[in-house]
């Protein structure tokens, strides 16, 4: 990424670009269309300290998973110190949170959500992913708390039906857009 990221930034921006890197090498290659969005905002994930410091130097925005309110707002102040360092600022609207959110009921102990606890190093499962709308709501209103303040959320499994899903959905959380 740290070699791909300013390169696919020229491509977007329209440039003709050749590059010789370690992970390969071309010339004169353009991308077309070209994003809508000029510039076309980068948001990155992770919670490992290179991918904080990788989002403080090229990216535009965080959007982690799996972690708590409080390791959010640690990963948050790292990314503004890096990115402060390098000239250059993180807009406080570009912090936000991928959350699964599992149905009343769910045993996120249970054999099938091994690979997600494996990916939680060691925290339980239940102060990541939250059970029910009204777990979802107070964990949303706990990252608001810290400073995030975009949301990818989705049931940690396919739900029956769709639209009912949605709509209980929007009726539990829509209420904190702002």
């Amino acid at each position: 990424m740290d070699e791909a990221l300013p390169v696919l930034r020229r491509l977007w921006s329209g440039e003709s670009v050749s590059h010789d890197g370690p992970s390969g090498s071309f010339t004169d290659v353009t991308v077309s269309p070209q994003p809508a969005q000029d510039p076309f905002d980068v948001w990155l994930g992770g919670n490992a300290p290179a991918a904080l410091d990788r989002c403080g130097r090229l990216g535009d925005g965080w959007i982690p998973a799996l972690c708590t309110p409080a390791e959010a707002a640690e990963g948050k102040t790292v990314i503004d110190q890096v990115a402060s360092a390098h000239d250059r600022a993180i807009s406080p609207e570009h912090f936000g949170m991928s959350i699964s959110y599992a149905p009343p009921g769910t045993d996120l102990g249970a054999p099938q959500f091994s690979a997600l606890t494996r990916r939680a190093r060691g925290r339980p499962l239940d102060q990541l992913i939250p059970i029910g709308l009204d777990g979802l709501r107070a964990l949303l209103e706990s990252f608001i708390d810290v400073g995030f303040s975009k949301f990818i959320v989705r049931p940690l499994a396919p739900p029956e039906a769709w639209a009912p899903e949605l709509e209980a959905l929007a009726a539990a959380v829509g209420g904190l857009q702002t």
